[in-house]
């Protein structure tokens, strides 16, 4: 059997060596080291924080394994909330492969009860309430986390926050091929866990759930301590230790460690259960003292000088060394909190982005040190909080959804329209899943004994519900639908998954029956057509098949590594393909056109608007490129830090007059404006007051000359000039 455990094996000798750089990763600080391998502080290109966990070489060695990890990074990307920190990159074809993870300065669970003490009844409701929200979001997707621990839960400003998917696998993935391979920390695995990993199940993940709870309450877990395999039998064997559990949550917590996973509440009864919350109750004062030394620390890392190619070189006089730079900001927290953030304020300014950039053809934009600041709004409105939300234009109604609500948006006025409340087939047995707004209509999916495509106008009201998966043979289940990646007219381009893999399928939206199916060997693919042909990236390779008959035209091998999650698009004419660069195809037979824009990291997915494509980097530049040749119309430096987004965000919105893209949230709340005929900077608008904190980054949609744009809390409307 294999734990994971939170202790430092020689950590200073794994840290020197990983001194440097891992992909393309900057390397500060060793944060931690379990079973499966070492955690690193580390920071991206584009001067963003992560935590870069790199796998043992030891675990290389197994048959498969590089194939499962992939497959678990694969389901991990798509999980979304704001009770999960985000996938953002991972190289299963490392020599050591590595998953990086948005980082979260704050304590774990674990460190927060030894150092401050057990947690009273509303903080235990307020973490409970968390670590559900967490577990919906991972179970949406497929996974099972498998290992949700003290240690995995970490406790920061607004609540509790879950990590850890590199332990994450998909429930119809492989098992393990060591026999003795069991994902787990004892006193927190399920019983069905122990006995056989092959029947873990989301039921797991909530008596985990109810294990963390005790040792939040109480400091210990539910059957006690001793040898791991003492606390296994217990576990299995023995009923749960209670004592010391509020008594108003004692009944919930044992019906979380039920023996059988049937008895056990779901999620969403877990929720309501617990009840409303205020993640506050979770705050003490040691705890907040805690939290702000971690938060300086990680600002002084955000700022750190690069790391060299070469070997270090000592600063000149009056420029402080890199190697002094990390002690100050590593030395336990307290230096780094002593020296003050504002201190450092010479040090800490970005970049000179005012540099052209000598690569490629087209105008280079000089921006100006500071944007100026955006117009007042046309309007506002209060906005329902999503869960990483996304915002779309259906007809005159803007939509702003997550997985679970869907709420249309007047464009006019900002007035809320309707809260989406499709009726669906008497077999489901799940509510509605939001997939998201994909041409004229927004798309939902609800599963039972068969798997349904749901389709809604721009009033709310239900257009069609088609079965669309049934069960196969030796499966009890429908395929789960995960995406609709395009609407080309009368036919919708879906991904599923299910018991035997990954599937597209092409679905006859007036018919109301599927046309075609295809497996596909992975999570990493995508779909797109221009109303004639399906293009298909399975991997590395890219298909050009007939849209309605599924018929292999073409074929493009070994475009990129597997994993890179490319994003497609059209013109009508060419195929462009986005990964770390945008690569163009002839539509009808793939020849090969042209390839832009080649960067180390990913770009963003690129935004076709007639024979023009816009595309951002790492590096906080804005591409646009002549979809013909590929050549640089122009590109814009931006001097405000852009949020990174990701394969599953959409990339810069545009219209023939606009450019917006939204701002780091971490650093700058907001979004950005440019003209985009020429790229020139317009103005920003950046988030003031409760906004100037928010965690997740802004919605944009710009319309001719207006630009939507949500925070976490309020709709707007702007009206931009274009001079």
């Amino acid at each position: 059997m294999r734990t994971e455990t939170t202790g430092g094996r020689d950590a200073t000798a794994a840290q020197q060596r990983h001194t440097g750089r891992i992909g393309p990763y900057e390397v500060f600080q060793l944060l931690g080291e379990g079973g499966m391998g070492q955690v690193f502080l580390a920071r991206s290109p584009g001067s963003r924080l992560v935590a870069l966990k790199v796998i043992r070489p030891e675990y290389t060695e197994t048959p498969g394994f590089r194939g499962r990890f992939r497959r678990e990074v694969d389901a991990a990307r798509k999980v979304s909330g704001f009770f999960t920190p985000a996938v953002l990159d991972a190289d299963a074809d490392a020599q050591q492969p590595w998953l990086a993870t948005a980082y979260v300065p704050a304590p774990s669970l674990h460190d927060v009860v030894r150092r401050f003490g057990t947690l009273p009844e509303p903080a235990l409701r307020a973490l409970g309430t968390g670590l559900a929200e967490a577990l919906l979001a991972i179970h949406a997707v497929g996974l099972v986390h498998r290992d949700l621990k003290p240690g995995n839960v970490l406790v920061t400003h607004d609540g509790a926050r879950v990590i850890d998917f590199g332990i994450s696998r998909a429930m119809d993935a492989t098992q393990m091929t060591r026999t003795d391979d069991v994902i787990g920390t004892p006193g927190f695995m399920a019983p069905e866990q122990i006995t056989s990993s092959r029947g873990t199940g989301p039921a797991a993940d909530v008596f985990s759930l109810g294990c963390v709870l005790v040792f939040a309450a109480t400091g210990r877990g539910p059957f006690g301590t001793g040898g791991a395999a003492e606390v296994l039998y217990r576990a299995v064997h023995a009923p749960p230790r209670l004592a010391g559990v509020p008594d108003a949550l004692r009944p919930l917590v044992a019906a979380c460690l039920d023996k059988s996973p049937t008895g056990r509440p779901p999620v969403t009864a877990l929720l309501a259960a617990l009840g409303p919350t205020d993640p506050s109750e979770l705050l003490t004062p040691g705890l907040r003292e805690d939290l702000a030394v971690r938060e300086a620390h990680a600002a002084l890392m955000v700022a750190a000088p690069p790391v060299p190619d070469a070997a270090p070189v000592t600063g000149g006089p009056g420029a402080p060394s890199r190697r002094r730079f990390l002690w100050i900001a590593t030395a336990g927290g307290t230096a780094a909190a002593a020296a003050g953030v504002p201190a450092l304020g010479w040090w800490t300014s970005k970049p000179d982005r005012t540099k052209e950039r000598v690569t490629g053809a087209g105008t280079t934009v000089r921006p100006a040190a500071k944007p100026a600041a955006g117009p007042a709004p046309q309007w506002s409105r209060p906005l329902k909080r999503l869960q990483g939300g996304q915002l779309r234009l259906l007809g005159d109604t803007l939509v702003h959804w997550d997985q679970r609500t869907a709420v249309g948006y007047d464009t006019a006025t900002g007035e809320k329209r309707w809260t989406a409340s499709p009726r669906v087939p008497s077999d489901v047995s799940s509510e509605p899943k939001w997939l998201g707004v994909q041409g004229s209509t927004l798309y939902a999916t609800a599963w039972g004994d068969r798997g349904y495509l749901l389709g809604l106008d721009d009033s709310g009201a239900l257009k069609f519900s088609h079965a669309v998966t049934e069960p196969e043979e030796g499966s009890f289940f429908p395929d789960h639908l995960q995406d609709v990646f395009c609407d080309a007219g009368s036919v919708a381009l879906i991904g599923s998954d299910g018991d035997r893999g990954y599937r597209v399928r092409a679905v006859d939206l007036v018919a109301g029956r599927v046309l075609w199916s295809r497996k596909v060997s992975g999570s990493d693919y995508h779909a797109y057509s221009d109303g004639r042909t399906c293009f298909l990236q399975d991997g590395g390779t890219v298909h050009g098949m007939d849209l309605r008959t599924g018929r292999v035209r073409w074929t493009v091998r070994d475009l990129f590594v597997p994993g890179t999650y490319p994003n497609l698009n059209t013109d009508g004419k060419a195929l462009l393909v986005t990964s770390v660069k945008v690569q163009a195809f002839r539509a009808a037979e793939g020849r090969s056109l042209w390839t832009a824009v080649s960067e180390p990291t990913s770009l963003s997915p690129t935004t076709v608007v007639g024979r023009r494509a816009y595309v951002a980097d790492g590096q906080d530049t804005i591409f646009a490129l002549d979809t013909r040749d590929g050549s640089q119309l122009w590109h814009t430096a931006s001097p405000l830090s852009l949020s990174p987004g990701s394969a599953l965000h959409p990339g810069p919105s545009v219209s023939s007059s606009l450019v917006a893209l939204p701002l780091f949230s971490a650093v700058t709340p907001g979004f950005v404006v440019l003209r985009a005929s020429d790229g020139k900077l317009l103005w920003a608008h950046q988030g003031s007051g409760s906004e100037a904190s928010a965690k997740d980054a802004w919605l944009v949609q710009v319309v001719g000359t207006t630009v939507y744009a949500a925070s976490e809390t309020t709709l707007y409307a702007f009206r931009s000039d274009t001079p």
